[in-house]
């Protein structure tokens, strides 16, 4: 077994020598795989780690010993390497490498969508790590035997162990770097607030002890200067907890770095400082979005649509979310737009009306909406998105379907019901069977023609026990008839005052019918 040890040991150091050529560039005068200390005391001291120190630590090693022959008899470095390692081929090995690199650093403390990005740029260290699978398990892959996903873990987790001992912070710059040292950037002071107070320009002295939900978010006693910077715009402690606890990451960002840029961005588009809470608490995942590749161009594509500050203080305050969609996705929904035939500046609008619309997916809500309203022969599909955004919303199979399939069953025809839509569209919002069928039998029992809700189908928008009944039997009781737009529309005050016109000048009328009648007597 000790020779074994000592010929693996061998191997990896042969092979090391090898993939210097290809994999490792040097820091200032020295190695990845030697100790190199850049700034002493910085975050950016990067200590390599040997092959040879893993194929040593690894017990798969032990299982299958490497050919020593083939490393030293005609080995020649020709751009593909010793082993002729075909990396490309290995797919299931790199995504099983991925998986675990995503797994060690969520295992470390880095949120989940951090840990995904940051391993899908770690291109050089996968690498890495397959040509040490392709040294280590050499016999198999000249068999043409698979590696179970074990074997890659048992194989590779002690490299991966020891490079996170020795870069305890900044392991993700050091997974995307790698082999290199990451670029030394100035480093804070430290991440953390050091007192157990702090006070407000707004809230006054905040007293952590006396806030137990602030105190779960402590380490070692001290708050994370994110979280302070939080107190310190107006957050009451309870709500800055609530965001913590939904956004675990902004405990470990940076508040000039990454905080900081976000809220001033904010700002800029006009949005109060009292209101910068509101829309904190109601979508923390702000601070996780990049301002380069996301926030900006969104914005900067809105502001072309016509959105000013006022139209972003309203459509932040309904869906805070829309700055969190990615760039690509917003785009979509506008395009979406354009196709149906509005101008920018109606998009503009349309979506300070309704900005949830961002989040639908074009391809199954927003495209299938506009096939089935031209496939029915409602073809204006602009002129009722622009009258209300918010139809976009509505269930096809739960909404729409059954609303025109009412309509049409009781002998409307589309264009009818094209005219009806164009001037109430919240109809298609309305329950049939709760609010249009109840009060479709009332105006039946009134007797008035199908035209008439043409004309007027905000008549589905009035209560039915407290508006529509109390009004046509008042007007019933004295004999008089009017539209359905005059007999709802108005208010109680003005609708009894013209109602007792109406009545003083039947009254008139039938005088001065009577006096005529007498005068031809």
């Amino acid at each position: 077994m000790a020779l074994i040890g000592i010929n693996t040991t061998l191997h990896a150091v042969l092979f090391d020598d090898i993939l210097s050529v290809n994999f490792y560039s040097s820091f200032p005068g020295k190695s990845l795989r030697n100790r190199a200390s850049l700034v002493p005391g910085s975050n950016s001291e990067v200590i390599g780690t040997s092959l040879c120190s893993l194929a040593s630590l690894s017990s798969s090693c032990n299982s299958h010993p490497l050919d020593t022959p083939a490393l030293t008899n005609g080995a020649a470095v020709d751009g593909q390497g010793v082993l002729d390692l075909d990396l490309k081929s290995m797919t299931d090995e790199r995504e099983e490498v991925k998986t675990m690199l995503v797994e060690f650093l969520q295992a470390r403390g880095v949120n989940g969508s951090l840990s995904v990005r940051a391993v899908k740029k770690s291109t050089r260290l996968t690498s890495h790590l397959l040509s040490l699978l392709r040294m280590v398990f050499r016999m198999r892959y000249l068999a043409g035997k698979a590696v179970t996903g074990s074997e890659i873990r048992k194989s590779l987790l002690p490299f991966l162990e020891t490079l996170g001992a020795q870069h305890e912070e900044g392991l993700v710059e050091v997974f995307m770097c790698f082999p290199d040292a990451p670029s030394m950037k100035p480093r804070e002071e430290s991440l953390y607030y050091f007192g157990d107070s702090f006070t407000s320009p707004i809230l006054g002295e905040v007293k952590f002890g006396n806030f137990p939900q602030l105190q779960a978010h402590m380490v070692n006693g001290k708050l994370p200067l994110s979280v302070v910077y939080l107190l310190e715009l107006g957050f009451p402690p309870p709500e800055v907890a609530d965001v913590v606890s939904r956004f675990p990451a902004i405990a470990s960002y940076s508040v000039e770095g990454k905080v900081k840029p976000i809220i001033e961005l904010l700002l800029g588009m006009g949005v109060l400082a009292t209101d910068i809470p509101k829309i904190i608490l109601r979508r923390p995942q702000l601070f996780g979005c990049s301002l380069e590749e996301n926030i900006k161009p969104t914005v900067a594509l809105l502001e072309g649509l016509g959105v000013d500050s006022e139209g972003w203080i309203k459509i932040l305050s309904q869906f805070p979310h829309l700055l969190t969609y990615s760039f690509g996705k917003v785009q979509q929904v506008v395009q979406f737009l354009a196709d149906i035939g509005l101008s920018p500046k109606e998009s503009g609008k349309v979506l300070i009306r309704f900005p949830q619309m961002i989040g639908y997916s074009v391809k199954a809500k927003l495209k299938p909406f506009a096939d089935y309203f031209n496939s029915i022969g409602i073809v204006d599909l602009k002129n009722l998105v622009v009258r209300s955004p918010q139809a976009l919303g509505l269930s096809l199979e739960l909404n729409i379907k059954p609303t025109i399939l009412f309509f049409s069953d009781n002998g409307y025809t589309m264009e009818e019901l094209s005219i009806t839509i164009l001037r109430f569209p919240q109809l298609l919002g309305l329950s049939t069977q709760g609010n249009i069928r109840p009060k479709w039998e009332f105006f039946v029992e009134m007797g008035r023609a199908n035209s008439e809700l043409v004309d007027f189908p905000q008549y589905f928008g009035y209560s039915l026990e407290k508006r529509i009944k109390p009004r046509f039997r008042a007007l019933e009781q004295r004999g008089v008839s009017w539209s359905l737009n005059r007999m709802l529309s108005m208010t109680d005050v003005l609708f009894f005052k013209h109602l007792e016109k109406e009545k003083e000048i039947a009254g008139l009328v039938q005088n001065i019918s009577i006096r005529d009648s007498d005068d031809c007597l």
